[in-house]
């Protein structure tokens, strides 16, 4: 996640970064590109999409390309967002097309749909989560040499940023020739449709379906989970993600805004937290005195070991209360 790639053959460099608020309307213009309904959501609906990325309904994946002249461009994108149990189910039993932008629709309409981060920590603490695939796009035709190096790395990020959560379906419609790959991958077309755009597809994948799949396949390992042991607040978690990323600390601070001394607080917090519920973690690095001094770099590398090994402590979940 955030990381550059370079691919000796076509020597281009390839990143991958989460969306921001302001990327929304970036995002939206290249998924109409494979779904021309979620384009007449954006013609509907200005904001909206941007507001749910804000609010954390939705996580965006952009995967960039350096620009020979300086700076990244969109090369394709991906989107996400975990909906309810009732819709899941409604959904998965008798799919309709074109779902993705009626989500947002009802969204924008003032339905909660989407789960926000308390009811998904809540979901992922419970039943599970249905994750539902809102849309993906590349900006090259099939034949370009530079698709193969963007989904390559776009599949990777969508597995970084998706495991670590108790999923219970993984649900998604695509253009039919897109959809073949991911019924080739496992899962299963429950419904496919004649659009104005052309055929569409509908797959899902659900939990029991995983395990004739091999242990370390990318749809196997989104059905992975651990319950967290520490549990991190959400300002904590963001901190660790931006730093996995590896952003300075005076990145980071700049990136969510705060002060160096909250900054330095919020550090001091997480290795409380983790010698608390992990004290072998630190087994080598002494007794823990806060951020700064000889130990410090040592110890949060301790922590960045183990929540990059460990994805659940990342992710929105609702701890038991501690007597």
């Amino acid at each position: 996640m955030g990381l550059n790639r370079k691919d000796p053959a076509m020597q281009v460099h390839i990143r991958a970064r989460m969306g921001k608020p302001e990327d929304a309307d970036a995002i939206l213009s290249l998924l109409a590109t494979a779904d021309a309904a979620l384009g007449g959501h954006a013609l509907r609906n200005p904001g909206v999409f941007a507001g749910l990325i804000k609010a954390g309904k939705i996580m965006a994946g952009c995967i960039e390309l350096h620009q020979p002249g300086g700076g990244w461009a969109l090369g394709a994108a991906g989107v996400s967002a975990f909906i309810g149990e009732a819709e899941a189910a409604a959904w998965a039993e008798a799919p309709s097309p074109h779902f993705a932008a009626q989500l947002l629709d009802l969204e924008a309409a003032g339905s909660s749909i989407l789960l926000a981060p308390p009811a998904i920590g809540c979901a992922n603490a419970g039943g599970g989560l249905n994750l539902f695939v809102l849309g993906f796009a590349c900006a090259f035709a099939p034949g370009s040499p530079l698709v193969p190096p963007l989904l390559t790395r776009a599949i990777e990020h969508f597995v970084s940023c998706h495991r670590g959560y108790y999923l219970k379906r993984l649900m998604r419609e695509d253009p039919a020739p897109v959809a073949e790959m991911f019924v080739r991958s496992g899962m299963r077309s429950i419904g496919s449709f004649t659009t104005a755009d052309g055929s569409r597809v509908a797959t899902l994948m659900e939990r029991s379906d995983t395990s004739p799949l091999f242990p370390h396949s990318p749809a196997a390992m989104l059905f992975q989970f651990l319950p967290p042991l520490i549990g991190f607040s959400a300002s904590e978690r963001r901190v660790l993600e931006l730093a996995l990323d590896g952003l300075s600390d005076g990145e980071i601070a700049a990136e969510l805004s705060l002060s160096p001394h909250t900054l330095k607080r919020l550090w001091r917090l997480v290795f409380s937290r983790c010698a608390e519920a992990l004290p072998d973690l630190f087994e080598d690095c002494g007794t823990i005195s806060g951020v700064t001094g000889v130990r410090g770099p040592e110890k949060r590398g301790h922590i960045l070991r183990y929540v990059r090994h460990h994805p659940e402590e990342l992710r929105a979940y609702r701890m038991a209360v501690r007597n």
